[in-house]
């Protein structure tokens, strides 16, 4: 099974810890938008305000209402490993394959990929932003 999700803590019960991650995480968002988008693109317009909407819902509403509650890559590892899954490496020719996918683009080198265990971290100016791994069960 292949998982990606946001590699960051969207579900902080405390407010400040929250407001610090979805500060971090969206401003890398928006910068990497920014970077590689032009100004007045529709598609651009269009995820600002997906942006918006999800920094709003983690740092200002409570309870059912806050439904952005990502977590990072180890809360994953210990939910599956409940369900007697373990997690795969990805071969080196696969790493490889996806650092020349992002060298294709002319803002490459401010995309980073990273390995956290045997997972894959795509970043932007080395700030995490999803992961992607895979899972089988035992």
């Amino acid at each position: 099974m292949i998982v990606t999700d946001v590699e960051a803590n969207h579900n902080s019960p405390l407010f400040v810890d929250r407001f610090i991650e979805a500060q971090f995480f969206h401003s890398a968002h928006y910068d990497c938008v920014e970077t590689c988008m032009k100004q007045n693109d529709e598609d651009r317009m269009a995820m600002e305000t997906l942006f918006g909407i999800g920094i709003r819902n983690i740092i200002a509403e409570e309870g059912i209402e806050r439904t952005n509650r990502s977590v990072k890559m180890d809360v994953w590892r210990a939910f599956f490993a409940r369900y007697r899954m373990v997690e795969i490496e990805f071969s080196e020719s696969s790493l490889y394959q996806a650092s020349l996918v992002v060298k294709r683009f002319p803002w490459w080198s401010s995309c980073t990929l990273d390995k956290n265990g045997r997972c894959l971290i795509v970043g932007w100016k080395g700030t995490p932003i999803h992961f992607l791994s895979a899972w089988k069960f035992l």
